[in-house]
């Protein structure tokens, strides 16, 4: 069993690559002739872990688990699935000498979150002018690249393999737990970066707990957009919704959406596209805790 869910959020200017002098360049990748800005998987992952740590203050209360012997920065061979909730969600590479490597892939897997709408390279031209002022010297020149859009990421669960490592096997409702805690981390999700907190809560999310392992929504959220603001492409997800699935349920049958109220001007069509009592982000967290729950077998 797996559990997929797609977000989109809004945000600024969120990764920043290689500096040529005093120009900072954003990350981005090339699509259709065009630039699209991303937040690399590696920076997503670490404000996931740093998110559960705010809230949950997991593995608080133990040693840092890596290590950098042999200038290779790696979990400690000591470090295993039951001590730290990072091992066990996120994965590990750790070495023994005479008995070579031990990898174990990550059982949450994270898209990079790529921009939604085309880069324009809007740049700013600044100074550090009240520091300069204040020593009465010259100040210091930067330009730094910005955009401001929408951008989507999916993760993606493999139920199964949590809290089961080789001989070690967590009990269900520890099981259940991480993953729920994850799921709070999407919800209250941020990012700090360069003196700016950015909220990367869902402005839309859907997903749910199916009988594949596939991130069934991940390269399906597209958006338009005019004057008066967004629309969100429901054809694509529509289609989506009608794959069947092996257990002969369609994917629309296991599926949840939340929405944040008057955000993209085609609300009302997006809440056609399945049929539930509420679409606030809210309850639909709460419906897949709930649907986790039920896997694990816990209340």
């Amino acid at each position: 069993m797996g559990l997929t869910i797609s977000v989109i959020f809004d945000g600024m200017s969120l990764n920043y690559g290689e500096s040529t002098g005093n120009i900072s360049e954003l990350k981005k990748l090339t699509k259709r002739d065009r630039l699209f800005t991303y937040l690399s998987r590696q920076a997503l992952r670490y404000e996931l872990y740093r998110t559960l740590k705010e809230l949950f203050n997991i593995d608080s209360d133990k040693e840092e688990p890596l290590t950098a012997q042999q200038n290779v920065i790696q979990f400690k061979p000591e470090a295993n699935i039951k001590d730290y909730v990072e091992v066990d969600l996120f994965g590990y590479m750790k070495t023994k000498d005479k008995e070579g490597s031990q990898i174990r892939p990550a059982v949450v897997r994270v898209s990079p979150a790529v921009a939604l709408e085309p880069m324009r390279l809007d740049t700013e031209f600044g100074t550090n002018l009240n520091f300069a002022q204040r020593l009465n010297t010259n100040p210091n020149l930067f330009q730094q690249e910005h955009q401001y859009s929408l951008y989507s990421y999916t993760v993606t669960v493999e139920l199964d393999r949590v809290g089961k490592d080789k001989d070690i096997e967590l009990p269900a409702q520890e099981k259940a737990r991480r993953v729920n805690m994850l799921l709070d981390a999407i919800k209250f999700l941020s990012r700090n970066i360069r003196g700016r907190m950015e909220n990367l809560s869902p402005i839309f999310a859907i997903g749910g707990v199916y009988s594949v392992k596939n991130p069934f929504f991940l390269g399906r959220l597209k958006v338009e957009y005019d004057e008066k603001g967004y629309y969100l492409n429901t054809d694509i997800i529509n289609s989506v919704l009608k794959l069947s699935l092996p257990d002969n349920n369609l994917v629309k049958d296991k599926t949840v959406l939340g929405i944040v109220e008057g955000y993209f001007l085609n609300q009302d069509k997006i809440k056609e596209l399945i049929n539930q009592d509420s679409y606030d982000i809210d309850r639909f967290f709460n419906t897949l805790k709930a649907k986790v729950n039920e896997y694990y077998g816990v209340k």
